[in-house]
């Protein structure tokens, strides 16, 4: 691995990431683990550490909101085929009312992909000086149901099933329709059927009153950005907008994971695909891990991305079959089934901005590295 140690000691040196944790799975093991850098570069300066939390941004669509919609096909609470319809009786009648699970899950249900959603409960800012740590308990937590209803009113961006446009909204929604299907709560959902089955101690949600507001906790945490919404450098609470005006709790961000932890969900997913482990069930799992047929094309499963040819991430070596998901603040996960190869790479890239591009470029040669260094490499 030593081209790999240069690689991210020269990242966090010329600040392409202020740091960086790094897990290997190779056949089962974990075979590398291993710190770079910087948690915190300002107001104070903390390294990285192998069990350092960070915040996973869009890797919450897989590690919970995917999860979930596959326990509900699996337990027949909600069904991929099942419409919006079904959740949201508003719809009736409508474009959206016809969507189905399995076009959200692909990035195929017409929905945008983004908006500012949080404008609509926080119309006048967050109303929080620099030193706030946490939303004052009162104004915690809006109403969900304020930012679904400005959802299910967005006018569609493409009919559904003809396109695939990435979509924040989409999960927005897809985690609501789980948590009505089942009249439970969206922490408890992912405690009960993905942390706890599969030993994610240090994986969850961090509600805004939670722990991660305590004043030791943030030490435990990577830093992300400066944010000039909040006016604070955000450290133990999420970095998305909507996110975080939603209560911290969401289906496109939300979760804080260790790195380690990813590997474990990634490896037990694999051997849960494999009939090795019981979780959620074999054919199932292999069957939401391929390419969706519409639109024609697309490089989305339900839930997951493969590799694009030439362009991806993952570097030039994963398999066609991989599947992965990136986080916008720097974090990623590939899972290569054919090689039995799971790379994770989470790093604090937007600390303490977010217009810090670098990650485009390390990504790729990370993955590259490590292929080679397995000896598992195609050419």
């Amino acid at each position: 691995m030593q081209a790999l140690e240069a690689c991210l000691q020269q990242a966090t040196t010329d600040g392409t990431v202020p740091g960086a944790v790094v897990c290997v799975g190779y056949r089962g093991e974990l075979v590398w683990q291993q710190a770079y850098g910087a948690a915190e570069v300002t107001p104070t300066s903390r390294p990285m550490q192998c069990d350092t939390l960070f915040d996973i941004a869009s890797l919450t669509k897989v590690v919970a909101t995917t999860a979930l919609v596959l326990w509900a096909q699996h337990e027949r609470v909600c069904g991929l085929d099942d419409t919006v319809v079904r959740c949201y009786p508003q719809t009736h009648g409508t474009p959206l009312g016809t969507t189905t699970v399995r076009q959200l899950l692909a990035h195929s249900g017409g929905l945008g992909s983004w908006c500012a959603l949080y404008e609509t409960l926080w119309p006048d800012g967050p109303g929080l000086g620099a030193q706030t740590a946490h939303q004052p308990a009162e104004r915690a937590g809006r109403p969900r149901s304020q930012v679904i209803q400005a959802i299910l009113q967005q006018p569609l961006a493409y009919t559904p099933g003809t396109q695939a446009l990435y979509s924040d909204l989409g999960f927005i929604l897809l985690a609501d329709m789980v948590e009505t299907c089942y009249q439970q709560p969206l922490t408890r959902l992912f405690d009960e059927r993905v942390g706890q089955p599969l030993g994610l101690r240090s994986t969850g949600y961090r509600p805004l009153d939670g722990p991660a507001h305590s004043q030791e906790a943030p030490a435990a945490y990577a830093a992300t950005e400066r944010c000039p919404w909040r006016q604070r450098v955000l450290v133990g609470e999420v970095h998305d907008e909507n996110a975080w005006a939603m209560g911290g709790v969401a289906g496109h961000a939300g979760l804080f994971a260790t790195a380690a932890d990813l590997w474990r969900f990634a490896q037990a997913w694999l051997d849960s695909a494999a009939g090795k482990r019981d979780w959620l069930p074999p054919a199932l799992l292999r069957a939401s891990a391929q390419r969706q047929p519409t639109p024609p094309g697309t490089t989305r499963t339900l839930g997951w991305d493969t590799p694009a040819p030439g362009h991806s991430s993952s570097g030039d070596f994963f398999s066609a079959q991989s599947i992965g998901h990136l986080g916008f603040t720097g974090c990623s996960l590939w899972i290569d089934p054919l090689q039995q190869v799971i790379v994770v790479l989470c790093t604090n890239r937007v600390h303490p901005t977010r217009h810090n591009t670098g990650i485009r470029r390390l990504r790729p040669a990370v993955h590259n590295h490590i292929m080679r260094a397995l000896g598992v490499a195609t050419s």
